[in-house]
């Protein structure tokens, strides 16, 4: 009822020993000390820096309106398949949690958008219902990566990025997602989609390679025009066409229009919503295949997420929906912080409480929000799908097989039957003498031949039926040979 191991392998945490940008400058038998003795670390926009093994600096890339700004945080980046937790700050009583106390709430450090906030009230232990926890979340705006398309709304729900509706930019018509979509503002009929892309990274679009998206989506250059100007493409999802359309990108004075590709469908209860659209920068008519340079990708998923008021998300329900805000409690959900519990609160953010010592207070509350994230293993299934198919092909080519032995063995006695009786007709003209020798010989032949079939069946394909057959042509050829 007790186990412990510890690693045969030491760490070195010997004085002076450097990980990455920090040395070790003291070690005491219960702590140790590190700086970044001998290397200056600068705090460059838009920085990835590895500060120490396991920890890095990851630095913001703020827009040119907000100038000489910093924002930067540290982080552990983590590829090992497995469960983690992403865990809050821990409290002792009430407490608030925003992105800036809790990392797994939805945050953009670039534009410094964070929109959750989750308030807990402790009384005597418990979160009363209907308010001993309120969710909050209110949409802001966010340019696209391709930023002449504009802005829209984003939304971060549940701990996960969304799609809350378009922004339409006055005296502009760049913003074509806005201004081809029917219900702009998704989250006025109580719903939300989640972004799948958005990036402005240069690719190659060839007629005989479509640009493959999320969802099963396709984009494909069918035909470019000699001059270059007109490109006709078809939109696939699973293989199945869903839309086609003339875009003009390299036409004198194209405008925004003209150089982007759009899809728009019905997305639950909003109508007419653009959720894929492609912004060309160019494109040409070659000799072996067309080509298009792509320099703007968008894609909303074509599946909603439900946020109507009264929807449930475990013990949490939405009470109050708007055109930019959502808000949630625990109404009919009293929720106890027993001491060791893991408590599901809503989708996608759990409860963990402490299991104190029985040297602590009785009364002692630690707890913490956290989101858990499974990273997959890579070819987990791979392997049992390989067996199956071939078992699959194992069982296939048995009946094959055995067809082909019985086949032999149908031919070899047909084979047996026809010398048998060109003998025949040879023994009668022959002199009854011969006759009789031949007769004897022959069905003496016949049964090592049936014999021999026989044997043919059961091991098949062999070549017992040969020597049958070469045994009766033998004897066909000493009838003959007597007779003359």
């Amino acid at each position: 009822d007790g186990l412990w191991q510890l690693s045969d392998t030491a760490t070195d945490v010997s004085e002076n020993t450097e990980y990455d940008k920090m040395t070790i400058q003291t070690v005491t038998v219960d702590s140790i000390m590190m700086n970044n003795e001998d290397n200056d670390i600068t705090l460059s926009n838009d920085k990835d820096i590895s500060l120490m093994e396991g920890v890095r600096i990851k630095t913001a890339d703020p827009s040119s309106e907000e100038g000489d700004v910093l924002r930067y945080y540290i982080y552990k980046e983590i590829t090992e398949p497995g469960t983690y937790e992403i865990r809050g700050n821990v409290a002792t009583g009430s407490a608030t949690w925003t992105a800036d106390e809790f990392a797994g709430f939805y945050y953009d450090i670039d534009d410094n958008i964070k929109t959750e906030e989750l308030v807990a009230t402790v009384t005597d232990r418990k979160l009363l219902e209907p308010d001993g926890v309120v969710y909050n979340t209110k949409a802001q705006a966010d340019s696209f990566d391709f930023d002449a398309w504009g802005d829209f709304n984003v939304i971060g729900f549940l701990a996960e990025k969304y799609f809350a509706g378009y922004i339409d930019t006055p005296d502009s018509t760049d913003d074509i997602l806005f201004e081809e979509s029917d219900d702009e503002v998704v989250l006025s009929d109580e719903q939300l989609l989640k972004i799948l892309v958005d990036n402005d990274d240069e690719m190659t679009v060839t007629s005989g390679t479509p640009l493959k998206m999320e969802e099963g989506y396709e984009l494909g250059i069918k035909s470019i025009d000699i001059d270059g100007n007109k490109v006709y493409l078809e939109l696939s999802k699973d293989g199945a066409v869903v839309d086609s359309k003339v875009i003009s990108p390299s036409a004198d004075n194209a405008d925004m229009k003209d150089k982007t590709y759009y899809y728009k469908k019905d997305v639950g209860d909003s109508k007419d919503v653009v959720i894929v659209a492609a912004h060309f920068k160019n494109a040409f008519r070659g000799a072996d295949q067309d080509l298009a340079t792509i320099d703007g990708l968008w894609q909303l998923s074509d599946t909603a997420t439900d946020v109507s008021e009264n929807t449930e998300y475990d013990k949490m329900t939405i009470q109050t929906v708007t055109a930019d805000s959502i808000m949630m409690n625990n109404e009919d959900n009293d929720i106890t912080l027993s001491n060791d519990k893991d408590i599901s609160l809503m989708e996608g953010v759990r409860i963990k409480t402490a299991d104190p010592s029985s040297d602590e207070p009785a009364d002692t509350l630690r707890w913490y929000i956290y989101k858990e994230v499974t990273i997959e293993g890579e070819g987990a299934d791979a392997e049992p799908v390989a067996e199956a198919e071939a078992a699959a092909e194992e069982v296939e080519e048995a009946p094959v097989v055995e067809e082909a032995a019985a086949a032999a063995a149908v031919a070899a006695e047909e084979a047996v039957t026809e010398t048998t009786e060109a003998a025949e007709e040879a023994v009668t003209e022959t002199t009854e003498a011969a006759e009789e020798a031949v007769t004897e010989t022959t069905e003496a032949a016949e049964e090592a031949a049936n014999e021999t079939a026989e044997a043919a069946k059961e091991a098949a394909p062999g070549f017992e039926s040969i020597f049958a057959i070469t045994g009766l042509l033998a004897v066909a050829y000493l009838v003959l040979g007597r007779r003359e």
